[in-house]
């Protein structure tokens, strides 16, 4: 088992990745569904 401090959740870092992306006009269809374990690409790809 993970220690504590490598337990967190990961919003912060979903939520700024995702806002650089809406910002850059980057928009994902109503279709999209979560899948644990996608690859997150960057912006620029």
């Amino acid at each position: 088992m993970p220690p504590l401090k490598l337990c967190t959740d990961n919003a912060a870092m979903i939520a700024a990745a995702g806002t650089e992306m809406f910002k850059s006009g980057k928009r994902s269809g109503l279709d999209l569904n979560g899948r644990p374990g996608l690859e997150l690409k960057s912006w620029n790809d």
